[in-house]
């Protein structure tokens, strides 16, 4: 990253930030909110849009978080030799990866389920395998819900040792993309490894010209101009998940978040970019013990029945949930983050390099 980046970094906060929230109200509200709906009896339209705002955020949410990852990475992946970035940039995402997917299985399979006798979604995923070959199964296919810190891993050591032939990477990144959107791919972890690759090497390779495409100015009229027609095409075939749309979703949160760091103190929601691992890692647990607990709470003394109880739960369920699990997952990494602790958050070899120092 060069210096004028470095002053810049604020937006990054911003963004990662929003980002971070907005995964952990993509996972509220799909599959346990929005399966809710139809019990409702008044409150059908703010649930519905909830969903549909869940469902537009999908150029944005993922392709952002994964940009910014690869701008933060460029430095790693361009100039710092194997031995100085390995076990940070790489060794350390597996090890949180895996630790925390056995953390999750045991928490929501052998915790919430055992309590609450149901889970929040049918969906494949590790947090809910039925077996310890089941479970190893799907976190290699990075069908879990930590697939975020997998795909990193596997990102960082493809664009750092083929960082000479960016070319031949891109082009690589774009056939996987369109595979991954038009379900060529199976199985939704390796489809989302091969959807997002192309935007952590946008970050990675092509964030001075993103950076410089996000500014409001004349001479950027065209590249903006090229990007809507390309994304009007796709959508005119019916590709989903355009590419070029994504791309114009994240210059247009760059410039968003940029304009709001010079107008308003961001500090919280840059705290918030600053400290995604423990909201990320930890939020699904308690999406699955608060998020189960309120809808059996609900069901077994039938407000659902009630229009008024209907249309809180459709208007504010969302908010509260994502602000409850946020919290929470703040307040647990404090407690935890200490002592013994800090081997949850960190590879532990990195702990003991950072005393040494």
């Amino acid at each position: 990253m060069n210096t004028t980046q470095k002053k810049d970094i604020t937006w990054v906060n911003s963004l990662k930030g929003g980002c971070i929230l907005l995964v952990v109200l993509y996972h509220v509200v799909l599959p346990g909110y929005a399966e809710m709906i139809p019990h409702l009896t008044a409150g059908f339209i703010p649930a519905k849009l909830w969903v549909a705002f869940n469902y537009y955020l999908s150029p944005l949410r993922m392709p952002a978080f994964f940009f910014v990852s690869g701008l933060l990475a460029t430095n790693g992946i361009i100039n710092r030799p194997w031995k100085q970035v390995f076990t940070s940039r790489v060794t350390n995402l597996f090890y949180l990866y895996f630790l925390w997917g056995i953390i999750q299985w045991l928490m929501i399979r052998g915790v919430s389920n055992e309590i609450m006798g149901a889970q929040l979604s049918n969906n494949t995923n590790a947090a809910w395998a039925d077996s310890p070959m089941e479970f190893i199964k799907l976190m290699l296919l990075a069908m879990s819900s930590s697939w975020y810190l997998y795909a990193l891993g596997l990102f960082f050591v493809f664009a750092k040792i083929f960082k000479e032939q960016k070319a031949a990477m891109m082009i690589i990144a774009l056939m996987l993309n369109y595979a991954a959107v038009t379900k060529i791919i199976p199985g939704w972890g390796p489809e989302s490894l091969s959807q997002y690759l192309i935007f952590f090497l946008l970050g990675t390779f092509c964030s001075n010209i993103m950076m410089r495409w996000s500014e409001w100015h004349r001479s950027n009229f065209l590249p903006w101009a090229a990007l809507v027609v390309l994304a009007g095409a796709h959508a005119a075939m019916g590709v989903p998940g355009s590419l070029f749309l994504c791309v114009l979703a994240i210059l247009m949160c760059i410039a968003l978040c940029r304009a709001l760091n010079k107008v308003f103190t961001m500090n919280w929601l840059n705290w918030i970019g600053r400290n995604t691992l423990q909201i990320y890692v930890l939020h699904r647990i308690f999406i699955e013990f608060f998020g189960m607990s309120a809808i059996l709470f609900a069901e077994r003394h039938h407000l659902f029945a009630s229009k008024a109880f209907s249309m809180l739960w459709a208007v504010g369920f969302p908010i509260a949930m994502v602000a409850v699990c946020a919290a929470c997952s703040v307040g647990i990494w404090t407690l935890l983050n200490r002592g013994v602790g800090k081997n949850l958050f960190i590879y532990p070899k990195l702990l003991r390099m950072k005393f040494d120092v």
